[in-house]
């Protein structure tokens, strides 16, 4: 299934552990073991997984792979599924290696605040949003679809509290260039639910609900009841990572991924329609925890899928 098409009330779901989830990892993974999870991930179901980043390898080793990376899952499964793929490009010069990959989605990234853009993209938020629509023309050329992320929504590690005003206007004007969806991304773990309910509602007044995506980080305990205030507050797209590995590099003290199998069950069992088979997924992160030789943050597939039997 497109992961732009689905019935309504369904979950659209982006697994990104493969990129997000590794990038922060001291160890880097032999990329037969990242197409090992992006196969499990696709196999479970999901419906879009970011696979890797066309990010300059001097700044982030661990994806230095990323053309053959798409190049084994396109000989082991056809074009066909770069439908499924998504890659992150952080500028013009990722964007070309990209569509070279034959890449049919990617991400682009700005920071809401100037303070965590500059360390991030080293720009301004204004430069990047100039080269994202010139980004933007040049995907729509070649008939790639594009989804923009905005990092430190919730709250920034060097400037603190940032504006939800600030949050709903750059939503807008990505929408305006193009973006078929926008992130509200809680890079530093700050968010609380009523914040996110505040938020999801300010921005929803201003572009669809349905370009709304979550990608919440569970740094200090709070992703998956965001996650909660989120559905609540009627988006019906998110972001996790395998196991709740992963961080942001460029964010201090930025570790925790909202774990993709947990905030899965979480909203499944408060009425979600997930298409995700999350037997597969937790077997996927019992995988990775071998890959990684140690223990990971997630606890579903640590404690195993709650199936009650009648006593008596």
């Amino acid at each position: 299934m497109s992961p732009d098409v689905a019935p309504a009330g369904r979950l659209l779901f982006t697994e990104v552990g493969p990129r997000d989830g590794l990038q922060n990892l001291a160890q880097e993974l032999a990329t037969e073991r990242k197409l090992e999870l992006i196969r499990g991930a696709l196999d479970s179901g999901v419906e879009l997984v970011e696979a890797t980043s066309f990010v300059s390898p001097k700044w982030v080793p661990q994806l230095a792979d990323a053309e053959e990376v798409l190049a084994q899952l396109q000989a082991e499964r056809g074009v066909q599924v770069m439908g499924r793929i998504r890659v992150l490009v952080p500028n013009r010069r990722g964007l070309e290696r990209a569509l070279r990959a034959n890449a049919r989605r990617v991400l682009v990234n700005v920071g809401v605040t100037n303070s965590f853009n500059q360390r991030n993209l080293n720009r301004s938020v204004r430069e990047t949003l100039a080269e994202i629509g010139e980004l933007a023309q040049e995907a729509a050329s070649a008939g790639c679809t594009w989804d923009a992320s905005l990092s430190v929504a919730f709250g920034c590690p060097y400037q603190g509290r940032v504006d939800p005003q600030e949050v709903v206007e750059l939503a807008q004007e990505l929408s305006g260039l193009g973006a078929a969806e926008i992130s509200l991304a809680d890079t530093i773990g700050v968010a609380d639910p009523g914040q996110v309910v505040q938020l999801v509602a300010l921005v929803a007044n201003s572009i669809p609900i349905a370009e709304i995506a979550l990608h919440l980080h569970d740094t200090r305990g709070m992703g998956l009841a965001n996650a909660l205030a989120g559905f609540n507050s009627g988006v019906r797209r998110f972001e996790g990572s395998v196991g709740g590995i992963g961080g942001c590099p460029f964010a201090p003290r930025a570790t925790g991924n909202v774990c993709s199998e947990d905030l899965l069950y979480l909203l499944q069992r408060v009425g979600a329609s997930v298409a995700v088979d999350l037997e597969q997924l937790c077997a996927l992160a019992q995988r990775l925890e071998q890959m990684l030789g140690r223990e990971l943050p997630g606890r579903l597939y640590r404690a195993g899928i709650w199936a009650p039997t009648r006593l008596g």
